[in-house]
């Protein structure tokens, strides 16, 4: 970890550099609501509403009522990366290869941190610490109508390995029950996890701090499934191209570092050996997760940008899903393409909330080629994946209309599915068992090898490019004509 001194060559990225140059270029795709709204779902209304359209734009709310009633000092965006396309914007990649584009840059490009002096990090101009600390000030969420009460949903929970002392960072959700006191999942298998039990068995209180706002580059990077123990610090660098600027904790020691260009840190300290109940909240699956019990954390310090946005993700709708579902395609298709040289792509949609499915495509696939990959896929992430379907490279597994037609046309299920029965699943799946014991598999819909089989309908392309539908249909007919998802 190295320092950084005046004059570093390098451009600072932040949530501020990503909103300039992303609604210079794309003002159509970032709505401001200027109206007063309630932080208690109202605006995860508004989402619900246009996710019923189909439609998934960067939504700023400027006035938020927060949870003592007042307007908060700081607006809230939401949505960031709901978009498949706006990530593929936001990652300089394509619908189709995103996945991939994310995987070589956390991999391959990662980037050891910088450290910066608290004078040159922006996430220091507000500093409290003890009664001056009241989480309900700013404008925290509650999602959906079972949630416990108000929800972090967007902030990357910060510990140490205490062994190598190796940064772990991971979005987790987390309760604030009283101002200064927030109860979090920690789930045990997790790498946060792991870390925290390495401190129970030593008797001992973890240091902990939870960053949220920053470029959508360091979130995508901060997602990022890696073998225990390793940095996403390292990883977000190389989203961002650039070494991600560090400072010191304000109360948990100078080396404990958090983002020196968040919007937000909170810092606090973890209790060993302690639980009370957490939850139910909307989580990934769009269900909502039963009450458990937890550890809780006791704030300590709480700083940030004078003039700071309060990142939220929309818990249970598509930027919820679309947030960690690149990097787990890219991390799928590193996988399978080193073993199965003709895999050509791989897409976890988000009818599978980005996690739970994904589909495969081939291109003249050898003998059990694809479904030796279906096993192979069944077994990466711990087990996040749950359904894996293997198609022809001639279905646009980017569409499910063709996804659909393919299984109900290329598939025997009696020869064709492939089935693991009692395996662990992650994530909230209410279908699963009592300790996230599932069934998982997957289904071979390409073509038989070597066999003859019937050919796609088609039409000449030199005629279906030279008609134009207006000739026939004005464009005002056609614009009046409903959508209908069939």
């Amino acid at each position: 970890m190295a320092n950084a001194e005046e004059g570093s060559d390098y451009m600072i990225k932040d949530l501020r550099t990503f909103l300039k140059d992303y609604e210079g270029k794309y003002p159509e795709d970032v709505i401001h609501i200027e109206k007063e709204i309630n932080g208690n779902q109202e605006i995860t209304s508004i989402i619900a509403k246009l996710e019923k359209e189909e439609k998934y734009p960067l939504l700023f709310f400027h006035k938020v009522v927060n949870a003592e009633g007042k307007t908060a000092r700081q607006p809230v965006i939401t949505n960031v990366l709901a978009s498949r396309i706006r990530r593929a914007r936001i990652c300089n990649s394509t619908y189709q290869t995103l996945g991939r584009d994310v995987y070589e840059s956390t991999s391959t490009r990662r980037k050891k941190p910088l450290v910066v002096t608290k004078d040159r990090a922006p996430v220091k101009e507000v500093i409290k610490k003890g009664d001056s600390i009241n989480l309900f000030e700013f404008p925290v969420l509650i999602h959906n109508a079972l949630d416990a009460g108000y929800y972090l949903s967007g902030g990357f929970v910060i510990t140490h390995d205490p062994d190598s002392g190796i940064d772990n960072c991971a979005i987790q959700r987390g309760w604030i029950k009283e101002k200064d006191t927030i109860r979090v999942w920690v789930e045990p298998t997790m790498h946060n996890g792991i870390n925290f039990s390495k401190y129970e068995q030593r008797n001992q209180n973890m240091p902990i701090a939870i960053w949220q706002g920053h470029h959508p580059l360091a979130y995508i990077g901060g997602l990022t499934k890696m073998p225990y123990p390793s940095s996403h610090f390292e990883a977000i660098g190389g989203m961002l191209g650039e070494p991600l600027r560090l400072v010191a904790s304000e109360s948990l020691g100078e080396d404990f570092k958090v983002p020196a260009d968040a919007e937000i840190v909170i810092e606090g300290i973890m209790e060993a050996k302690k639980r009370y109940p957490e939850g139910p909240f909307g989580e990934t699956g769009r269900y909502f997760g039963g009450q458990i019990s937890n550890p809780q954390l006791k704030v300590t310090a709480i700083t940030y940008r004078q003039d700071a946005i309060w990142y939220d993700i929309a818990a249970g709708w598509a930027d919820h899903a679309g947030s960690g579902g690149s990097s787990l395609e890219g991390q799928l298709w590193n996988v399978l393409k080193a073993h199965f040289p003709s895999l050509q792509n791989v897409y976890m949609p988000l009818s599978g909330v980005g996690r739970f499915h994904a589909y495969l495509q081939f291109m003249n696939p050898g003998p059990t080629e694809a479904r030796r990959a279906i096993i192979m896929a069944l077994g990466q992430f711990s087990g996040f994946i749950k359904h894996v379907f293997a198609f022809d490279d001639d279905v646009d597994i980017f569409d499910e209309r063709e996804v659909m037609w393919a299984i109900a046309t290329r598939s025997q299920w009696g020869r064709d599915m492939i089935i693991l029965p009692e395996v662990k699943i992650k994530g909230v799946d209410p279908s699963a068992r009592p300790g996230g014991v599932n069934w998982a598999g997957g289904i071979d819909c390409t073509k038989p090898s070597g066999e003859s089989f019937e050919n796609r309908i088609f039409i000449d392309e030199n005629i279906f490019k030279k008609l134009n539908i207006e000739d026939y249909i004005s464009k005002d007919i056609v614009s009046k004509i409903k959508m209908e998802r069939m």
